[in-house]
């Protein structure tokens, strides 16, 4: 167009702009913002919402809010829309204060909030157990005339819930119904799950079957809940039943409902039904990720199956999986643990030349292993290079040294590093505690007879 030397409108722009961010190349965007503007195109409130969208959905909320500002400086007054964004991007970062102050100043400015605005307020107070200013904000709305949606309702079945409040959130969907508003599928699953969290699976199965009564199709979600309720009840026989009867609905099972399944299993010792499962997962044609191999991987070393899970870290290495820390600090822990020490230590050398960076809990986990084997200067050095590693030692770091020089007697270099760790603001926990007491009480009888 250039070329041909056709000027882009602002139609054509916004288009380009639009793609950038739904593409999340929010710098591509805001500098084609910026040279519109130095060109003297006048943006519209269109390329603003869709700018300040971008930034939220980027997680750059800083730079929404001075955009914001921005809008307000120029002349382009932000609408509704604009200030929806930015409300709700605040609450989700738990930034209550700012959204609280950003929602006031829009009142102030005579515009009329709508229940966009509300949903996403209460939605962060809910979340941050602040039920007493969620139930402020309901209480505005209905004094502005403002009807509760179904996604409001929701949002409070769902809060309650979580709070263990199970009374609340059914008083909650009465209220709906007398509303003459029917709970659906989003509603049910947020009180089954409530009922899953309480461990009162027999109540979520007939919400469950109530739902199907109403008319309204579980979705693979529902199922999910479910499973999930079941194995952490540890009935992986209830759970199996519900797996068998998606087939039937029509639902595909997703990676979570076999990551779910797989967890139960491998927390019953059944690592060898887990394969089994993992298998039909990847003859479904449902592709493994990280975190399905992950609770694979730490059940075959929790079973004591050490062979296996090199075996089957090597497999995830050569399918192409992108191993990170978690599943790296998952084998040298189990090698760790059944005394393994070199093949772990080889394995967190190879943490940095594979691109990654061990985080406090791999170096906790690997200063552990030094301790309980008695190489006691190959954790010490361990734990001073943190610091030079960019990666500080924390209280769980302090502990696990304390406790390696005090059980291979190491007594004054303990003593001097737990006044090291209090200086620093961290404290003992009770195993460094009580070994800590019980070395000083015998020196202490004398003076107690």
């Amino acid at each position: 167009m250039l070329k041909l030397g056709i000027e882009p409108d602002v139609v054509t722009l916004s288009t380009l702009i639009n793609g950038f961010c739904k593409q999340s190349k929010i710098s591509q965007a805001v500098c084609l913002f910026d040279e519109m503007v130095e060109k003297g195109y006048q943006p519209n409130l269109i390329i603003y919402n869709t700018i300040l969208n971008g930034l939220c959905k980027t997680g750059n909320t800083d730079r929404a809010i001075r955009f914001l500002r921005m809008m307000e400086e120029r002349g382009s007054e932000p609408n509704i829309v604009a200030y929806s964004t930015v409300i709700d991007c605040l609450c989700k970062n738990r930034l209550l204060n700012e959204a609280l102050e950003l929602f006031s100043k829009v009142k102030a400015k005579g515009i009329r909030p709508d229940i966009v605005i509300y949903n996403c307020l209460i939605h962060g107070m809910c979340n941050s157990g602040q039920h007493m200013e969620a139930t402020r904000l309901l209480n505005e709305m209905v004094d502005n005339n403002i009807s509760l949606s179904i996604f409001t309702y929701t949002i409070l079945v769902d809060a309650y819930c979580k709070e263990g409040t199970i009374s609340e959130a059914e008083a909650i969907v009465d209220t709906m119904r007398k509303q003459g508003i029917e709970p659906k599928v989003v509603t049910y699953n947020a009180l089954i799950n409530g009922y899953c969290l309480q461990n009162k699976m027999d109540k979520a199965r007939r919400v469950l079957q109530l739902m199907i009564k109403k008319g309204y199709a579980p979705n693979i979600l529902s199922y999910n809940i479910m499973i999930n309720g079941y194995c952490k009840a540890k009935r992986l026989d209830k759970a199996m039943e519900l797996f068998h009867e998606i087939s039937q609905t029509g639902l595909i099972p997703d990676t979570v409902t076999y990551s779910t399944l797989m967890q139960g299993m491998c927390q019953l010792g059944r690592v060898s039904t887990a394969c089994e499962l993992l298998k039909k997962m990847v003859a479904s044609g449902q592709v493994p990720d990280l975190v399905t191999c992950s609770i694979l991987l730490d059940g075959f070393c929790k079973g004591g199956k050490l062979e296996e899970a090199l075996k089957f870290f090597q497999a995830m290495w050569n399918s192409g999986v992108e191993l990170n820390i978690v599943s790296y600090s998952i084998l040298i822990d189990g090698l760790c643990k059944t005394g393994h020490i070199k093949v772990a230590k080889d394995l967190f050398c190879e943490l940095s030349i594979n691109g990654l960076k061990p985080n406090v809990y791999a170096y906790a986990i690997m200063i552990n292993g030094f301790c309980k084997e008695g190489l006691l200067d190959e954790a010490y050095q361990l734990f001073r290079s943190m610091e030079d590693n960019d990666c500080l030692p924390n209280n769980c770091c302090y502990n696990v040294m304390i406790q390696g020089f005090f059980r291979n007697g190491y007594t004054s270099e303990a003593t001097q590093l737990l006044t090291e760790m209090v200086g620093k603001g961290f404290s003992a926990n009770l195993w460094t505690a009580t070994i800590f007491v019980d070395l000083i009480i015998p020196s202490n009888k004398s003076i107690l007879i």
